[in-house]
């Protein structure tokens, strides 16, 4: 029993271990509108300013586009614009932040008085490109690897793509409504894609295909290079796990599936607790996709334990994906999308612990089960490409993953040894 709770405990120190991992500190934030401030790094506004007003982008047919501002200012200030041209243009000149979405490409600026508004007009050239066939591709909101991160700074901000086009894609945190993408909240994705075309479920591919060209190459090297060194480390621990005889004579198939139920309920809800606590009693997204790998954890190991007189190795693994997308299905039912990919990837490669430790009691080494373990780590550097860590490359942000492959180690092993009982069990 002493063994039982020091194992649960390992767990759980993992478990905030891996919830530790904090983001990395980056510069002020662009705001996206450049006269509407203020913001979070910019005290500026329009002289007399009563909000921060709007912002219309719109993409003519040739990829360039015109930004449409609308501030709200005073009756006093309204009055003393319409009557100085030159006060208009100054308050407008001392409006612009420092750091906005489209400086150094702003050309064109004509400020203007619409009744109690300023409305100040400004293009920006070359914000999309042709992409597959006939769709094209809004990608100047991408930052790469920069360390450059929006803040909207504006009542609604609302991109316009040509008359007569239909966006294709799905815009991370805007609503969406034929060939306009509307944002009213305070999140602006740093790597936002629009896709446009003339509507359909053939343009919705070419649109998405178009995506996967842009951003393909790119996640596959940040992939590779950030993903590497963890995936060799669970490599590793993969053959490890599956060889080590420490606590298999301690326990059975029933103790260990017990240990392996507690570990994840305890965890589950350990985590439910501290996201609701944090988010002010609401479900956070992070907190419920580990929680759910921590119901996945305990639904895992009951499942094996039951059916381990009917299941091989194969099977074993098959049920190892099973797991894995109850927990995504769980997250999803609970917060929606999207899913953090990291959650339930490096969740498989912990599941997969337990048909590598079945087949390697047979006598067999379960060669492409590590390889499959092994691939969670670059599958989930790719999956959130570009990467960077104060402008450095993928494979320091590799060195970020190596919480989670402890997490793989003390979760896995629990696993591994029920997987070698069950196949002595059934021998």
């Amino acid at each position: 029993m002493r063994t039982t709770r020091l194992v649960v405990a390992l767990c759980c120190c993992a478990a905030l271990g891996v919830a530790g991992v904090t983001a990395v500190a980056a510069p002020p934030p662009s705001q996206l509108c450049g006269v509407c401030g203020p913001g979070t790094a910019n005290d500026a506004e329009i002289s007399g300013a009563t909000g921060q007003g709007t912002l219309d982008i719109y993409v003519d047919e040739a990829g360039d586009s015109r930004w449409h501002a609308r501030v709200p200012v005073t009756e006093s200030a309204a009055e003393r614009y319409r009557t100085n041209a030159t006060a208009l243009e100054a308050a407008v000149d001392d409006a612009w932040a420092r750091y906005h979405a489209a400086a150094g490409d702003v050309r064109d600026v004509e400020p203007t008085l619409e009744g109690d508004a300023v409305v100040v007009n400004y293009t920006v050239d070359d914000v999309a490109e042709r992409g597959v066939g006939d769709t094209w591709l809004l990608d100047y909101f991408k930052t790469g690897t920069s360390l450059t991160r929006y803040e909207i700074v504006a009542e609604r901000v609302t991109i316009h793509t040509p008359d007569g086009t239909t966006i294709t894609n799905r815009v991370s945190d805007a609503d969406v409504d034929g060939n306009a993408a509307t944002w009213t909240g305070d999140e602006f994705d740093d790597q936002t894609y629009v896709t446009y075309g003339s509507g359909g479920v053939l343009d919705t591919a070419r649109g998405y295909a178009t995506i996967g060209l842009e951003i393909g190459p790119t996640a596959l090297y940040h992939g590779v290079s950030g993903g590497i060194v963890p995936g060799l480390l669970i490599a590793g621990t993969g053959i490890a796990i599956g060889r080590l005889d420490w606590g298999s004579a301690a326990f059975d198939a029933r103790e260990l599936e017990r240990m392996i139920v507690a570990v994840g309920a305890v965890g589950a809800g350990g985590f439910l607790v501290v996201g609701a606590a944090s988010s002010g009693g609401g479900f956070a997204p992070g907190a419920v996709a580990l929680a759910s790998l921590g119901v996945g954890y305990a639904l895992f190991g009951s499942a094996a334990r039951r059916l381990g007189d009917r299941f091989g190795t194969r099977e074993f693994a098959g049920l190892s994906v099973l797991a894995t997308m109850a927990a995504v299905g769980l997250t999803l039912l609970l917060v929606g999308p999207p899913v953090y990919p990291f959650p339930p990837l490096f969740g498989l490669a912990t599941a997969l612990c337990l048909p590598i430790g079945h087949a390697t009691e047979r006598g067999r080494t379960p060669i492409g089960l590590v390889v499959v373990a092994a691939l969670t780590p670059i599958a989930a550097v790719a999956t959130v490409a570009p990467v960077s860590v104060f402008g450095f490359g993928p494979a320091v942000f590799g060195l970020l993953l190596l919480p989670w492959v402890v997490s793989v180690a003390i979760f896995g092993y629990p696993l591994a040894l029920l997987g070698r009982r069950l196949a002595v069990d059934d021998e």
